[in-house]
Order: structure tokens, then C-alpha cells, then sequence
């Protein structure tokens, strides 16, 4: 085996192979990253049982020149060392021995031991199935606002990730922790299949995210256990969360006695304000109390502190009395969320789910519970 390629390229795609391998993982051959080299392309495999990734180098692109195929079984870390060391643009790789790779410049040449690549497991990706095509930017900000409303060690272990589905046509994606909900809706570039529905895992979103490009579309592919996401070069295939996601809409209210609209920013320093640091790091439970055309906003930690404000930058539209208590920290994940200037806080009474939402992005919804103070 013998190719050449540009060095920083290749940082890039080992990279993103590198960020899933799980040193700890029981099959040792899963430690090491898979390059097939082929008479025009390169393939990069790595997995860690969860997830698998594959991705590709064409030649005619990053100056890859193949001169002889083969398969070779690095360990990505130390790989990765080696080529940030080296200063040249270009650099080539070669098989040397069954058990060694040799990287060289202009000026230097380094020697690998690596594994081998014949205990490679074979790990099929999946490209066929209920399909739907997003904008890579799209996706990626909808990520980022759902995941706040998932906790990873949840005992109920569908909502231990984020849900994607169809609903009346409409692509969502929902997250809930049982306390929250968050919700965006996300525009398909494809033909709407007639169904789906499934639960990736936190950590894989997380990976995702780091994933997505700013330019370019995202294809989801949902088969059986698996959704593969395939970006512009690269595959990203996880399992899912089985069971039955639960159905957000009968928590989403419709009519509400009272909405406040204010901007994001100012509420969220007067929020943060009444966010009490205490020593256990518990959540503060915040009061607000609506008056005619003043807000209350007050705290207590007991034998930390109290915080009490007046807010009157606001406008309303219903009833001007309300009283409720939420937890902070939900409420401030929530408004990081909006990327709007304004805000909207929907209200029915102190029992009912504080409805979070804006009109500038009809497409995110934030849903917190109440509770009640000590």
C-alpha cells in the first residue's frame, strides 16, 4: 500500500474517525481506525459498537495520489501526533512490514506499529431506508435547541436522547426529560416519506453536532435499529433508543390566559439575577408573580440568600394577575434557545406548563412545568 495526500486533509478525516473509538472497548481490533485504500479513493472506518463512521478521500481531490491498494489498521491518536508534528503539505504513507506503516516528507519519515487489519470487524452501513434530506445548518441549530431538555441518564431510557419524527407532514425534533419539553420544527428538501420516527442517543447527537458542516444537506436514513446521517464525504451511523416516544403534543397548550412579551435578553439577566448559586449546585425555584403592570421576581436558598426584583419592561396581553414558581436553570436553558430578540412567556395559571416561543422562529417551542416552592 502506497498513496500520498494532503497531510491536513487527512488530519481532518482521522479526526473525526478518532472522537468515537472507546480505548476501553473489549475487541481491540475497535481501537483502531480502518483505512482502505482503493485504486480511487481512501475509506476511513472507525466504531465503537454505537456508533460507526466512515469517510471518504476521492482522488482528484486533497492531492491524493494512489500508486499501490491495500488496507492498513492504525491507532488514530498516535497517527494523528505524528502528522501534526510534520510540516509538509503533502506527505505519503506506505506499508512497510505487516506490522509497521511509514509516514514521510520532504525532510522527515516516521514509523508506526499498527494493528491488524484482518480482525477488523465487518460493519455494514446502512444508506436505504425511510429517508429525509435537511440543511446541514438547520439541523445543527436544532440540535443545539432541543438537547437542553435531555437528560443522558434518564431512567426512562427513550427519553435519554432526542426524538425525530413526522407529525401532519412537518419534521420534528424533540427532546423531554420528563420536567421539559423542547421542540423544533426543521424544513425537509426531500419528498416526505409516509412515515418516520426515531430515538438517537445523547452522546451520538453530541457527535453529530460536532459533525455537521455549514454548508451543504444532511440525509437521514432510518432502518430498523439504525439511522445513518450521511454529510456531504462522510457516514455517521448510530443505534437507536428503543421504545415509544411519548406524545409531546397533549402537553402543548393551545389557549392561554395570559402572554408577556419582553425582550430575550433583559429577562434572561433578570432570570440569571434570581439564579441563587448554592453549594450543592441545586436549581433555584424562581417566583413570578404578575400584578397589573409589574412583574415580582423572587428567590430564596435557604441560608444563602434571597433576590427580589421588580420588572416592568414588558407587554401584556390577558389576565394581569398570575403567581407561579419555576426552576431557573430550565427557564434560562430555555431563553439561551432563542436566538430571536424577542420573547414570548405564555401562561394559564401556576398549575399548568409555562409555554415558551416567539414570533420571530414560529418553529421553537419551549415547554416548562411548574413547581412549587419550598
Amino acid at each position: 500500500m502506497f498513496f500520498s495526500v494532503n497531510r491536513l486533509v487527512l488530519i481532518d478525516e482521522i479526526n473525526k474517525c478518532n472522537r468515537i473509538i472507546d480505548p476501553k472497548i473489549p475487541t481491540p481490533s475497535l481501537s483502531g481506525i480502518l483505512l482502505e485504500v482503493e485504486a480511487d479513493k481512501i475509506s476511513l472506518v472507525s466504531s465503537n459498537s454505537s456508533v460507526s463512521i466512515k469517510t471518504v478521500i476521492d482522488m482528484g481531490k486533497s492531492d491524493l495520489q494512489i500508486k499501490e491498494t491495500g488496507n492498513i489498521l492504525i491507532r488514530g491518536k498516535y497517527f494523528l501526533e505524528i502528522l501534526k508534528r510534520m510540516d509538509d503539505d503533502i506527505i505519503n504513507i506506505s506499508s512497510v512490514e505487516n506490522n509497521l506503516v511509514s509516514l514521510s516528507g520532504e525532510k522527515s519519515e516516521f514509523s508506526l506499529n499498527i494493528l491488524d487489519f484482518s480482525d477488523y470487524p465487518s460493519i455494514g452501513f446502512r444508506e436505504k431506508g425511510d429517508t429525509v434530506t435537511v440543511n446541514n445548518i438547520d439541523l445543527k441549530k436544532s440540535l443545539n435547541q432541543t438537547i437542553v431538555s435531555v437528560n443522558e441518564w434518564n431512567q426512562k431510557i427513550v427519553l435519554a436522547g432526542l426524538n425525530f419524527s413526522l407529525d401532519n407532514s412537518m419534521f420534528y425534533i424533540t427532546g423531554t426529560d420528563g420536567f421539559r419539553v423542547s421542540r423544533k420544527r426543521t424544513n425537509v428538501l426531500n419528498e416526505i416519506p409516509e412515515k418516520f420516527e426515531t430515538n438517537i442517543p445523547h452522546k451520538s447527537i453530541l457527535e453529530l453536532i460536532k459533525l455537521l458542516p455549514e454548508k451543504g444537506e444532511c440525509k437521514i436514513v432510518s432502518i430498523d435499529s439504525h439511522v445513518t446521517f450521511i454529510i456531504n464525504n462522510t457516514i455517521f451511523q448510530t443505534t437507536i433508543l428503543e421504545g415509544q416516544f411519548p406524545n409531546v403534543n397533549a402537553v402543548f397548550p393551545t389557549d392561554f390566559n395570559t402572554t408577556l412579551y419582553m425582550d430575550n435578553k433583559k429577562f434572561f439577566k433578570l432570570i440569571s439575577r434570581a439564579d441563587i448559586p448554592s453549594e450543592d449546585n441545586a436549581s433555584t425555584v424562581v417566583n413570578l408573580i404578575l400584578n397589573n403592570d409589574s412583574i415580582f421576581i423572587k428567590s430564596n436558598i435557604h441560608q444563602i440568600g434571597s433576590f427580589e426584583e421588580v420588572f416592568k419592561e414588558f407587554e401584556l396581553k390577558g389576565l394581569d394577575e398570575q403567581n407561579i414558581c419555576f426552576n431557573s436553570k430550565y427557564l434560562i436553558d430555555s431563553l439561551k434557545t432563542f436566538e430571536t430578540k424577542n420573547i414570548e412567556i405564555n401562561l394559564i395559571d401556576s398549575k399548568k406548563p409555562i409555554v415558551i416561543s416567539s414570533s420571530e422562529d414560529m418553529n421553537l417551542s419551549q415547554i416548562i412545568l411548574p413547581m412549587f416552592s419550598n
